[in-house]
C-alpha cells in the first residue's frame, strides 16, 4: 500500500473551467470533501473542493474535477467546476451519477444576505444559524463523462420549512436506487443532506435556540425537481451518508454533533425508498469523533459488505468546544470499517493512516476492476486542510480480513 497526494500542496495551479478557458494561476488555501464516481465505462471521477483565502466552511471555494482511465493508478488534468459569472459554491460540490441516462449531475450551493442583514463582510457560521441567510440550489450536468458541462441551472428544494436556518447537501455524493421492490421508485436519485433548526417557540438563535438534524431529498425526474423525503430526527443528527442494499433496503448514517452518547455515529433504515425512516439509533460499533465519513457497498463474490471509514480520535475537551456543548475528537488515524451483516454491526479491518497525523473527512469507493479507492483530507498538522491523501485496496484482500 502506498500512498500519494492527489491535490498538490501549495503548488501553483492553472486549469480550465467547464467551458475550456484556462484560469489565471493560483494557490489553493486549503482543500476539502474528497468524492468518486464510476461510470459505465469504469472510467473514474475524483472530486473535490478548493477553498480560497482560508479554510473556513463559509469561505468562498470552488469544486474540481479529476479523471482516471487506468483503474485510479493515475490521475489526469484537473477540471474547474466553474465558469466566468457562474456562481461560486460555498461547501464544495457533490455528484450524483444517473446510471440510467449515463449522465452526471453536480449540486452547488450559495448563501445570500437576507434583507435587513447585508454586511460587506464574509458570513460566518452564527449568521447562518441565526437565520440571517438564505441559500441557493444549483445543477450543472455533464453528458461525457465529465469532459464538458451545462451552466448551472438554479433548482428550487420543495418542502422546506421557513424554520430550517441551514439545508446543506454539499458533502459526500447521491445515490441512484435500483433495488427497489416498488419499480416505479427505481432510478430515484437521492442526496444526504444535514439542517439547522429553530426549536419550537424560538424565533432566532439564541442560548442554543438551534438544532442539528439531518434529511433527504428525492428526485422522480432524474434530477429535475427535487423534494425533501425522509426526516432524520435524532437530535444532532449532521452531515449524513446512504447506501442502498441488494434487497432494496437504505442504510442513512450521520454524524453525531451532539456527541453523546460516547461519540457515536447515528444510524437508521428505510424500506420505502428514502420516504421514511426508522429505526433511528447511535451505532455502539461506529466511533464519531464529529466528523463526515465516507461509506458504500459492494458485492464480492456474491456476498454484500458495507464498507465505511472515519477518523479514530481521542476524546476532545467538552469545556473547549464550540457551538453545542459536545465532545469533539481529534481528526487522527483514519480507520476502515466493515459490515456483513447489513450495517447492524461494524469492525475495523485496516488502520489507513497513522496516529498524529491529520485525517478528516473522506470518500471510498468500490471499483469494477476490484479496488477500493479511499481519499481523505490531511495536511502538516491537525486541524490544516492542506492536502488530500490516496491509496487504494483489493477488494479480495478486505473481504478476508472480515472473516
Amino acid at each position: 500500500m502506498t500512498f500519494e497526494t492527489l491535490t498538490p500542496n501549495g503548488a501553483v495551479i492553472t486549469a480550465p473551467d467547464m467551458r475550456g478557458k484556462m484560469s489565471e494561476p493560483f494557490t489553493a488555501f486549503a482543500v476539502r470533501g474528497p468524492g468518486f464516481v464510476e461510470l459505465k465505462d469504469g472510467t473514474l471521477l475524483y472530486f473535490f473542493g478548493m477553498k480560497f483565502g482560508s479554510q473556513l466552511d463559509e469561505a468562498l471555494g470552488c469544486s474540481a474535477l479529476m479523471r482516471s482511465h487506468d483503474g485510479g493508478k493515475t490521475w489526469g488534468e484537473m477540471r474547474l467546476l466553474r465558469y466566468d459569472g457562474a456562481p461560486f459554491d460555498v461547501g464544495g460540490g457533490v455528484p450524483v451519477y444517473d446510471e440510467v441516462h449515463d449522465t452526471l449531475l453536480l449540486f452547488a450551493r450559495t448563501r445570500h444576505w437576507k434583507p435587513g442583514y447585508e454586511e460587506d463582510r464574509l458570513l460566518a457560521e452564527g449568521d447562518q444559524l441565526k437565520g440571517h441567510t438564505y441559500e441557493r440550489f444549483w445543477i450543472t450536468r455533464s453528458t461525457d463523462g465529465g469532459l464538458t458541462w451545462s451552466d448551472y441551472k438554479e433548482v428550487i428544494i420543495e418542502g422546506i420549512p421557513e424554520r430550517w436556518t441551514v439545508q446543506n447537501n454539499l458533502i459526500g455524493h447521491g445515490i441512484q436506487l435500483k433495488n427497489q421492490k416498488d419499480q416505479k421508485k427505481n432510478g430515484r436519485l437521492i442526496m444526504p443532506c444535514n439542517r439547522a433548526e429553530l426549536k419550537a417557540g424560538e424565533v432566532d438563535y439564541q442560548n442554543g435556540g438551534n438544532e442539528f438534524r439531518a434529511h433527504l431529498i428525492l428526485s422522480d425526474d432524474f434530477g429535475e425537481t427535487w423534494r425533501v423525503g425522509a426526516l432524520e430526527d435524532y437530535l444532532g443528527a449532521n452531515e449524513s451518508v446512504i447506501v442502498e442494499l441488494l434487497d432494496g433496503t437504505l442504510v442513512y448514517n450521520c454524524r453525531n454533533q451532539g456527541g453523546t452518547p460516547e461519540n457515536r455515529r447515528i444510524q437508521s433504515i428505510s424500506h420505502d425508498g428514502g420516504e421514511t425512516l426508522e429505526g433511528s439509533a447511535t451505532v455502539d460499533s461506529l466511533y464519531d469523533p464529529i466528523c463526515h465519513a465516507g461509506y458504500t457497498t459492494t458485492v464480492i463474490d456474491g456476498k454484500e459488505y458495507i464498507f465505511f471509514t472515519a477518523p479514530s480520535g481521542e476524546l476532545g475537551n467538552r469545556s473547549k468546544a464550540f457551538g453545542t456543548p459536545q465532545c469533539w475528537g481529534r481528526r487522527e488515524a483514519l480507520l476502515l470499517y466493515a459490515s456483513v451483516d447489513g450495517g447492524k454491526t461494524y469492525k475495523v479491518i485496516k488502520q489507513v493512516s497513522e496516529k498524529g497525523v491529520f485525517a478528516a473527512y473522506s470518500a471510498i469507493l468500490p471499483t469494477k476492476g476490484g479496488k477500493l479507492l479511499c481519499a481523505w483530507e490531511s495536511g502538516p498538522e491537525i486541524g490544516l486542510y492542506r492536502d488530500i491523501r490516496y491509496t487504494t485496496y483489493e477488494l479480495s484482500e478486505l473481504a478476508e480480513l472480515c472473516k
